[in-house]
């Protein structure tokens, strides 16, 4: 696989997690402005079960390209995708339990995301290397709000988030 098809994975895979990252902060909003029962509602599970898909896609696209560390995303990321469906089986049946097995799947996120991280690192330039830092430590910010959210403060995961997209965009932009 030469670098070029490596980078256009990547990008591929960046451009699914903008998206995803655009949809969390409806979800997220969501949860700010109606408390967490939002998360029951239709709308809510319906975007979660299109997150959940994207996951499916932006793994193959990151699993595709040649990442530094790549078990880290090959086994976290399938574990985080697991974990997180049984969460929406059961947030889809009303069982607040499919919250905290949501949380606890996006945990692994930032894990797998070692191998885009340290990847993305390795690109020349200032600027990559900024956005790769803004979209990793987004990442950890977000996922370290997550179970915040469930005392009812959803403003650090969205603050995470839309620093992660930053660097997302950034990232699409100039590589």
């Amino acid at each position: 696989m030469s670098s070029v098809d490596m980078w256009g994975y990547v990008k591929l895979g960046n451009v699914v997690s903008v998206a995803a990252a655009v949809l969390i902060l409806v979800v997220l909003f969501g949860v700010a402005l109606m408390g967490l029962q939002a998360i029951f509602a239709q709308w809510a599970l319906a975007i979660m079960w299109v997150l959940w898909l994207m996951g499916i896609v932006a793994y193959v696209f990151y699993a595709s390209a040649r990442l530094r560390v790549r078990a880290l995303m090959v086994y976290a990321a399938p574990a985080a995708l697991a974990i997180t469906l049984i969460g929406l089986v059961l947030l889809t049946i009303h069982s607040f339990l499919g919250a905290d097995l949501i949380v606890l799947g996006y945990f692994l996120e930032p894990i797998a995301g070692v191998s885009l991280y340290l990847t993305l690192l390795g690109i020349e330039g200032r600027l990559i290397k900024a956005a790769t830092h803004v979209f990793f430590w987004g990442a950890v910010v977000f996922t370290v709000g997550l179970p915040i959210i469930l005392v009812k403060d959803p403003y650090i995961s969205i603050m995470g988030d839309l620093i992660k997209l930053i660097g997302l965009v950034i990232l699409i932009m100039f590589k």
